[in-house]
């Protein structure tokens, strides 16, 4: 990483802020070198043009860009391609986030995204994309999340991000294998949802089988599903004016059908 991007980096972060007892979990402990292979064929392109429709379409126009959850860097490296001037990331996975640097060349670090301690006024846009926030389990922890964001973005930054809707969660979309595949990473999940909690737990089973090595690996992953009006609320409790929420991936408002929802707010001048 050049030394003026890691000056930059520590110039982001300030210092972490405490999670008041909130239990840390990195559910992606096991697959961050073999993420990118699970992920192949998703159309991270696709998704940072749909960012790139929302900033047109709020007159938006960032230099600075925190992509927050980053993971293997692969939202944030497409943003830097495309010539935004500063992108960096977060994440809570050390995993992850090593294979963002080493592999997808993102200047990235590890933060819990429930203890952000950025510097006051250093962004003009955070993204967090694909329900990485649903893994915020706790109200407490989403609530610390979004207020650290505030604290982080400029006046008039934009804080763009999805969640997965309680119906995905409750639909069982989760529960999925590929054991038919050729390719190198196949997996078993099953996923289990208590409704009284909106609590999807999703276990995972996992086989690596290339060049000779084979691997086998389990992870649990919990995601909350959180009701459109509460997320509104904790985003106006953290300072954040909700310019709109959408259906994702196009410009429909929020609908009862709606698998996956897109926020998009601002910290007002």
């Amino acid at each position: 990483m050049p030394r003026r991007h890691r000056n930059w980096l520590q110039r982001l972060l300030g210092e972490p802020q405490p999670t008041d007892g909130l239990a840390a979990s990195d559910a992606f402990a096991e697959i961050g070198p073999y993420y990118d292979a699970l992920m192949s064929t998703v159309p991270y392109g696709s998704w940072v043009d749909y960012v790139e429709a929302l900033l047109l379409r709020f007159d938006h126009k960032p230099q600075t860009v925190l992509d927050l959850a980053c993971g293997t860097g692969k939202v944030g490296a497409e943003l830097a391609r495309r010539g935004y001037p500063r992108v960096f990331g977060l994440d809570l996975s050390e995993g992850m986030v090593r294979v963002a640097r080493r592999t997808n060349r993102l200047r990235a670090a590890v933060q819990d995204a429930r203890a952000l301690g950025l510097r006051a006024d250093a962004l003009d846009l955070v993204v967090s994309l694909y329900d990485s926030l649903n893994y915020l389990v706790e109200p407490a922890g989403l609530l610390a999340c979004f207020r650290g964001v505030f604290a982080g973005l400029k006046p008039g930054g934009l804080f763009i991000f999805d969640l997965n809707t309680i119906r995905a969660l409750a639909l069982d979309l989760f529960t999925q294998d590929n054991l038919r595949s050729s390719a190198p990473l196949v997996y078993s999940w099953r996923s289990e949802w208590d409704a009284e909690a909106r609590l999807c737990t999703v276990r995972m089973w996992f086989q690596w089988r290339k060049d000779g090595e084979q691997q086998e690996f389990a992870e649990v992953h919990r995601q909350r599903g959180y009701a459109d009006e509460e997320v509104r609320s904790m985003l106006r409790d953290a300072g954040l004016r909700v310019l709109a929420v959408y259906d994702a991936y196009c410009f429909d408002a929020l609908h009862d059908r709606s698998t996956r929802a897109f926020y998009v707010a601002r910290r007002e001048p």
